[in-house]
């Protein structure tokens, strides 16, 4: 570098403009790598960090982790609850093997029950849906009015949703059950649509009409409609 600005200032041999322009093409090439030089220092660096990033582990109250642990899935009962259900709602016919410990908002860790329940008629039978805790009733579901009129054969399927997207808490629970029509033997399928809201739960009765219509026999059936044709389950 310091032997061509020389040959620039003392050289009058009519090699001076070459000599100038063979230095700024030096100095522009220098200008070009020192730059070059400071973006791949820099890319290393960013790349470095981001990999820092990815291979830390999540903090232990971040909040995917709450979330899941807040998450808490209908299980089967225990002997032990379901003596306790019995001393809740005695003399009744339980339909234990529908029952659940779930955890909703508003009633904290409780048992779902459904109990076949019959009128003085004993050929006339209605499905009714509790919430048992430390022994007592806490809650009793309302009937759907689409079903009032017909006679209860059994209750197929039971199955708690999440309805809409506001969060991992079951919000929804569907039910799918045979019944029978007055005077009559030959059973069909009846889907009934319960949502949560404060403090309790109502019939989707619209919808539930509209599933009963289309005689959906599974739980599967049911919620690729809801999916589909209602926008409902993420």
């Amino acid at each position: 570098m310091s032997h061509l600005q020389n040959a620039t200032i003392y050289d009058y041999s009519g090699n001076t403009h070459t000599a100038r322009r063979n230095s700024k093409t030096m100095n522009h090439q220098n200008w070009l790598s020192r730059v070059a030089l400071i973006f791949a220092l820099t890319f290393s660096l960013t790349s470095f960090t981001t990999l820092l990033a990815i291979a830390s582990p999540a903090p232990k109250n971040s909040p995917v982790v709450e979330t899941q642990t807040k998450q808490l899935r209908p299980i089967k009962i225990t002997s032990q609850e379901i003596s306790q259900v019995q001393r809740a709602l005695p003399q009744r016919k339980l339909l234990i093997e529908h029952a659940f410990r779930v955890n909703l908002p508003d009633f904290g860790s409780c048992i779902f029950v459904p109990v076949q329940e019959f009128s003085q008629n004993p050929k006339k039978a209605k499905l009714s849906l509790y919430l048992v805790k430390n022994n007592q009733v806490i809650y009793t579901f309302p009937q759907s009015q689409q079903v009032r009129p017909w006679n209860l054969i059994s209750l197929k399927a039971v199955s708690f949703l999440e309805l809409d997207f506001d969060g991992p808490d079951e919000d929804g629970i569907l039910l799918i059950s045979n019944y029978t029509a007055a005077g009559k033997s030959q059973t069909f399928p009846v889907a009934t649509l319960y949502h949560r809201e404060k403090n309790g739960f109502k019939v989707y009765e619209d919808i539930s009409k509209k599933l009963t219509q289309r005689k959906v026999k599974t739980i599967a059936e049911a919620e690729n409609i809801l999916r589909k044709d209602f926008g409902f389950i993420p």
